[in-house]
């Protein structure tokens, strides 16, 4: 007899979760269609190149959405967005949705013969070139996107990557770099900003090791009044670095 009133008591208790579970999940759906938490607003935070207008666009957020609407149709639709790196969606009742973006960062120009920025990972990026000017190096090759906004050459992806990498490891070098294209006999050729614009060369691999001595070898050139008259710096080869002078100085090996 106690066994059967324990096991009635169980089959009510799940009888009221299973109830409570569907009210729930049914809930979004009855309040969507009361109409009365219509999106009012979206807010638009993260974002220095894209307008909040044409993220609003990229979202697919319409005039008759529901704040209780599913998430995961804008955010699809926002991250196959080139210049959307990632984005959060928040709900805020009763008429607000709130989209935290994290923008691609463009590290360089390509030329497609016009100028469009690209991304480390080589996409061509789209934005309001009045919202914000680009100090970016030019990738010295011809590269041209494909249809789905990527470049497919192989010197386009590697010249951005390595620009990229130079710029999260020594942003101070990588903004003295006015050109970046592939090396004769491989490696990396960077084109310094400046009246001589003295050529660097690097290795394909860049280490944080490597691109540290280069910067420290062009600040002690600079503050000794040296830089303006450098050719070239052959940085490609191990544990060294050579400075190659204009006629008016001599070769220096660091």
């Amino acid at each position: 007899m106690i066994r059967r009133v324990l096991r009635i008591r169980w089959l009510r208790v799940l009888g009221a979760a299973l109830l409570l579970t569907g009210a729930a999940a049914a809930a979004p759906v009855g309040l969507r269609a009361t109409g009365a938490f219509r999106v009012e607003r979206v807010e638009v935070l993260g974002t220095r190149y894209m307008t909040p207008q044409a993220v609003l666009a990229a979202s697919g957020i319409a005039s008759d959405a529901s704040v209780f609407d599913d998430f995961e149709p804008w955010r699809v639709r926002l991250i196959a967005h080139p210049m959307i790196a990632d984005v959060e969606i928040e709900r805020r009742v009763p008429d607000t949705i709130v989209l935290r973006v994290t923008e691609a960062e463009p590290v360089a120009w390509a030329r497609t013969p016009e100028l469009v920025a690209v991304s480390a990972e080589g996409h061509a990026l789209t934005f309001d070139p009045t919202s914000e000017p680009l100090d970016l190096p030019v990738l010295g090759v011809a590269s041209r996107p494909a249809s789905n906004g990527r470049f497919a050459d192989h010197a386009t992806v590697r010249m951005a990557a390595a620009i990229a990498t130079i710029r999260t490891h020594e942003p101070a070098l990588a903004a003295w770099v006015s050109e970046i294209s592939p090396a004769e006999g491989g490696g990396i050729r960077l084109l310094m900003r400046g009246p001589t614009r003295a050529e660097v060369l690097l290795p394909d691999s860049l280490t944080p090791e490597r691109l540290r001595e280069l910067r420290l070898t062009l600040a002690d050139l600079a503050a000794r009044g040296e830089l303006r008259n450098v050719r070239r710096v052959e940085a490609r080869y191990a544990d060294q670095i050579v400075v190659t002078p204009g006629r008016d100085g001599a070769r220096k090996q660091s």
